[in-house]
């Protein structure tokens, strides 16, 4: 077995990404790059390039992009079109001329590319899938997802680092990152939106959403934003995204399906709640005992993700989440943001199948 040449871009979140990488049997990450020099510290082993195109000359077979979001899409597209496949950070394209470009590459190189949305392999949603499949929910007709939380601390940066927002005044010469400048909150909607598609069998057709601005004018244009999601099988998803609200951390979830339904909450505890009418313990919600909040191999849902990239890869297959179903957990974000932007309308999200 051949040994993958692997690299990881944006060192950040990646420096986990190379770890992982760094274990998996058959994987060695020869490169690493990142444009801040002092990104670089406590590597060891990887050759330090600051230089994307530099770094894509080391000959690399598996390139895992995560760098700022702005940057995905095209990173990813060079990266396949220099032989790599792609494990791309979520969104994986910002907009719909970005995801032809990455379909285009995809096709032309023959190369695989998934969107590393880890949420599908947590344990909770291990639980939820297993309880789909059994029939226990049903066809699932409506879902909620909601991912907001206060991100503003993250939002300001000097020669020092992140400015916390309370301290703004302090630090007159502050510039904004790309969260502030170029992260429309529902864009930001895999990580509801893919695990929710996944429990469904589902993609969406159509899109209508409302923003809400102006709240930090001095930081983000956008506050918060709440899209309603039409899908192919007729059934109604809403998605709420914020990052500029003091709202600290919180994950939700809800199901409602023709013979049960879930919610799950993450707001400093995890929890799940079900419902089934195919239940024998009676009536009422039932709470998930914390061995079903847990993956059942124990394992990190990121280690188990890029494991089975590399898998689809040595099995010459197509990843457990494909090109098409990768754009279908990110393009309604960015149709969303686009139908807020216009004050709310609905708009058709286009199928990249038909790219």
């Amino acid at each position: 077995m051949a040994t993958l040449r692997c690299g990881v871009v944006g060192l950040g979140r990646g420096k986990m990404f190379a770890d992982i990488l760094s274990r998996v049997e058959g994987c060695t990450v020869v490169a690493v790059c990142d444009p801040r020099p002092q990104a670089f510290q406590g590597i060891s082993g990887p050759e330090c390039f600051t230089d994307y195109g530099k770094f894509l000359d080391r000959k690399l077979d598996v390139v895992a992009v995560v760098s700022p979001g702005p940057a995905h899409a095209e990173q990813s597209v060079q990266a396949l079109e220099r032989g790599a496949h792609v494990l791309c950070e979520t969104p994986c394209v910002y907009s719909l001329e970005e995801a032809v470009n990455v379909v285009r590459a995809v096709r032309s190189t023959g190369r695989r590319y998934m969107l590393a949305e880890n949420y599908i392999w947590l344990g909770w949603c291990v639980t939820l899938q297993r309880m789909a499949e059994q029939g226990r929910f049903g066809e699932i007709v409506y879902a909620e997802g909601d991912y907001t939380h206060d991100c503003r601390d993250l939002m300001l940066f000097d020669e020092g680092g992140f400015v916390p927002y309370a301290e703004r005044a302090a630090h007159p010469n502050a510039r904004r990152t790309w969260r502030a400048i170029s992260l429309p909150p529902i864009q930001y909607c895999s990580h509801t939106l893919g695990p929710l598609l996944r429990l469904m069998g589902d993609r969406v057709q159509s899109a209508f959403a409302l923003s809400i601005c102006g709240h930090t004018p001095d930081l983000a244009p956008t506050d918060l934003e709440s899209a309603l999601l039409r899908t192919r099988g007729g059934a109604t998803i809403r998605l709420t995204n914020g990052f500029t609200v003091a709202h600290p951390y919180c994950l939700y979830y809800k199901l409602v399906g023709t013979r049960g339904s879930a919610m799950v909450l993450n707001a400093g505890q995890l929890s799940l709640k079900w419902w089934s009418e195919t239940d024998v313990a009676g009536p009422g919600w039932q709470d998930a005992p914390p061995e079903m909040l847990q993956r059942p191999d124990g394992r990190r849902d990121v280690e188990v993700m890029i494991e089975e990239f590399v898998r689809s890869i040595r099995e010459d297959r197509e990843p457990p989440i494909g090109l098409h179903e990768s754009l279908d957990m990110t393009l309604p974000g960015t149709v969303a943001h686009e139908s807020g932007r216009q004050g709310g309308v609905l708009l058709e999200v286009p199928d990249s199948r038909e790219f």
